[in-house]
């Protein structure tokens, strides 16, 4: 985000750029092409939300109005009512407000502003300051029946079929609205929504609308088409913000994201082709078990998919990438999408204690990006086999006989000690120590042990 709320100066927002017949797309990048729903609404999100802060105020938002909310008398484009107003030589309309088409209560603002969307021109307008009153801080909706506030431009009263209050726009603007709203909820998806925004919006970053506002906004986006106006107004706004609405400019988003061709991928020619989609996504963890060292076992996993007609590629990268083999590394697209899926397998093969991970990617054309699934395994040394010495009694009398030591559940050489000296011969004697507690020792390459034995007389 530019963050120069502080540095614009009067050149810089008098300053509008000359917006070429292709802009639109050029402005927008080809990975948003082959992409729907909330994955198509978050490429757009990643786009719009990079934008220059304008100044709030007379000598900044009202300096853009004079270009994005004009009229070709040269009066002041009020959505809000039919009064005729012109603007001043220089700063705000006495009788206008700077109107969030969005509340700002809804995200819990207030001046002085902080946060991007009190500042972003895309839904602030200039609006008759009578009917903002009016309108306060309610959602978008058609009243039902008499209106408590009517000025032939601006309707506020109780919703049809919801239990609050309203503002319903002229039917010459529901489609602005709606766009607007579109694009709001596109731009700042990340946002927390208190006050009456739940009355439109759900927190979250898809669909982001709620049922009740989906349905509104694709009527009103549907009846209302984008007119000169706003691509006009849009074009304005870029000038100075240097983002742009996308549903101004590519209307038919709205229904690869809520609307009636979300199973679709958005193409920018307009073709519509079912989007492919696995049912293994980014940040998946696949979790391979222990081993021990010099050891490995396979894991299974299947994968299904639809619409995809291009090969699925598997490699694996990363830290400890030696560790797992896959077999095979190409799926074909007629097994991923069969009922069954295809399946491939993981062979954990570790060749040092720890834990071991990597990245398994997996590439197809039919999908606009890669799928990066994480691999974990652990490996543990062999666990020791529990060994014994064995026959050994806890007490023994000096008259007792000699003892050949042997350990139990053990394939190595063993040296044993007593009390701390070596047995030449493995061979205990209790004939040859003094009354009283003694140590026995042994030791092999892997292993150590003691057990202590009573000599009596």
């Amino acid at each position: 985000m530019f963050n120069l709320r502080n540095i614009l100066t009067s050149i810089a927002l008098l300053y509008t750029a000359t917006v070429c017949a292709d802009m639109p797309r050029d402005y927008y990048p080809d990975n948003i092409e082959g992409r729907n729903r909330g994955d198509l609404k978050t490429e757009l999100h990643k786009l719009i939300k990079e934008h220059v802060r304008i100044q709030y105020g007379a000598n900044g938002t009202w300096v853009v109005f004079r270009q994005s909310d004009i009229r070709p008398d040269g009066s002041i484009w009020d959505m809000y009512s039919g009064n005729v107003r012109y603007f001043p030589a220089s700063g705000s309309h006495r009788d206008m407000n700077i109107e969030h088409s969005v509340p700002k209560s809804w995200w819990g603002d207030s001046y002085p502003y902080t946060v991007d969307a009190s500042f972003d021109l895309h839904h602030l307008v200039p609006a008759d300051a009578d009917a903002n009153s009016a309108k306060s801080n309610y959602a978008l909706g058609e009243v039902d029946g008499t209106a408590s506030y009517d000025n032939g431009y601006t309707r506020i009263g109780k919703a049809t079929g919801m239990p609050f209050n309203v503002f319903e726009p002229h039917d010459e603007y529901k489609g602005d609205f709606a766009r607007m709203y579109m694009y709001f909820v596109t731009c700042y998806q990340d946002y927390t929504w208190v006050s009456a925004g739940p009355n439109m919006f759900t927190t979250g970053t898809y669909p982001t609308l709620n049922n009740y506002s989906q349905e509104l906004l694709l009527k009103w986006h549907r009846q209302d088409p984008v007119s000169k106006k706003e691509i006009d107004r849009n074009n304005a706004v870029y000038s100075f913000q240097y983002n742009r609405n996308p549903f101004i400019d590519y209307p038919q988003l709205a229904e690869y994201i809520w609307g009636d061709s979300t199973e679709y991928a958005f193409h920018f020619s307009g073709a519509a082709t079912a989007a492919s989609k696995l049912d293994i996504t980014s940040g998946t963890t696949i979790l391979c078990g222990s081993e021990v060292m010099g050891g490995s076992h396979t894991v299974s996993y299947t994968v299904k998919g639809e619409y995809i007609s291009s090969p699925i590629y598997l490699y694996v990268s990363g830290t400890n990438s030696s560790s797992f083999d896959i077999t095979p590394t190409q799926l074909e697209p007629e097994e991923v999408c069969a009922a069954t899926g295809a399946t491939f397998t993981i062979t954990f093969h570790p060749n040092e204690y720890g834990f071991h991970e990597a990245q398994l990617t997996l590439q197809c054309d039919n999908l606009p990006d890669d799928i990066i699934v994480q691999l974990r395994g652990l490996c543990m040394p062999v666990e020791p086999a529990v060994v014994s010495v064995d026959n050994l009694k806890a007490s023994y009398s000096k008259t007792s006989p000699d003892i050949l030591l042997a350990l139990r559940n053990n394939n190595e050489a063993v040296t044993w000690y007593i009390d701390g000296n070596r047995l030449a011969d493995n061979t205990f004697s209790p004939a040859s120590l003094t009354t009283g507690t003694h140590t026995i020792q042994f030791k092999t390459s892997h292993i150590t042990g003691k057990v202590r034995v009573v000599i009596t007389e």
